[in-house]
């Protein structure tokens, strides 16, 4: 009588272990039949390249004109270049300045901070200028904080060349103060007269806040950073000689500082350059990657040529694009009116 209610519960329990095995199999092939039905995703491909597309930069004949272009709406926002004589950083922690090299201004630092010392200036003065590559460790002005923290200046004063057409030439200046929002700058001839004091807003749009000495006020000459990838503008060009370095305007293509990179090819075939191009390309945020020499002059026809160079652009969006110049002069034969051609990979 035992052996056999043993036996009872013995099969009871096989029973349910059976029962067990059964429904976790199904379980499993209802997942794998549900795996199998759901929709696979596609692999991803390559979006097939964008139109070729040309485009002409109206610098003018005397470069004066700035072209700020986007290659994605192949929109073009135009500056004269002559309106400001320093550019600010606008960022809440930004305190760099910089020259406008494309109106020939240039800056000295006395390294007193004696602001009522008559001054003078000329030719020979060691002017400085800003590094072409947009390097803000290698400005003009230079650091002219205490402390970066503290944020305090060292109230060092400077005497700038206010540039091409500027009467009187010469003033000197002192950068008082720098916050979140705005900076302090003081100002006066070298003999004291015309002096001037004033606090400005840091610009809320552009990436540069930009400051013209003459009416002591700052001038909108940079659109906001989303809006350009590069700007066809005069600037100071170093070029390392024998004789020593010289700064020489030049005019040519510059990167938006913020979001824009580029980079050099080995090629002179535009319809060779494609996306697979881009794996060895190596590219810097400097933003004279793309610069001035891909024209050069020709003494002996007094005309410029255009090197065929091929470069491509990386946008804000991560977007690629080739880019090559194929003309500097417009319709009518005047020079400063780049045309080039372009096309997204």
């Amino acid at each position: 009588m035992i052996l056999e209610q043993n036996d009872k519960r013995h099969s009871k329990g096989l029973y349910y272990k059976l029962l067990m095995i059964f429904l976790m199999t199904l379980s499993l092939l209802g997942l794998v039949m549900l795996s199998s039905c759901e929709k696979k995703e596609p692999l991803w491909e390559l979006p097939p390249p964008g139109d070729e597309v040309i485009a002409q930069a109206a610098m003018g004949e005397t470069y004066d004109n700035t072209v700020f272009f986007k290659f994605k709406t192949s929109n073009k926002i135009e500056r004269n270049v002559n309106v400001f004589h320093l550019a600010f950083q606008s960022s809440h922690q930004g305190f760099s300045v910089r020259v406008n090299g494309g109106k020939n201004v240039q800056v000295f630092n006395t390294h007193s901070i004696n602001f009522d010392e008559l001054l003078t200036a000329s030719a020979s003065t060691q002017w400085g200028y800003d590094s072409p590559d947009g390097n803000p460790d290698s400005t003009a002005v230079g650091n002219w904080l205490v402390s970066s923290e503290t944020r305090q200046s060292k109230l060092e004063v400077y005497i700038i060349d206010l540039g091409t057409g500027a009467t009187p030439k010469y003033r000197k200046f002192q950068l008082l103060q720098v916050s979140d929002t705005s900076y302090s700058i003081r100002h006066a001839n070298l003999d004291n007269s015309d002096e001037k004091q004033t606090t400005f807003a840091k610009s809320a749009i552009a990436t540069f806040t930009y400051f013209d000495f003459t009416t002591n006020t700052t001038v909108s000459y940079e659109p906001a950073p989303h809006e350009y990838d590069i700007v066809f503008t005069k600037y100071k060009h170093i070029f390392f000689q024998e004789e020593g370095i010289l700064h020489y305007s030049v005019n040519g293509a510059l990167l938006n500082p913020v979001h824009t990179m580029a980079a050099k090819t080995d090629s002179s075939n535009f319809a060779l350059v494609n996306y697979s191009s881009t794996t060895s390309a190596v590219f810097t945020q400097a933003i004279n990657t793309i610069g001035y020499d891909w024209k050069v002059y020709d003494l002996d026809n007094n005309k410029y040529s255009v090197i065929p160079k091929i470069y491509i652009v990386k946008d804000a969006d991560e977007t690629l694009w080739k880019l090559e110049f194929i003309d500097f002069y417009n319709d009518a034969g005047i020079k400063g009116f780049p045309k080039f051609r372009y096309q997204r990979l």
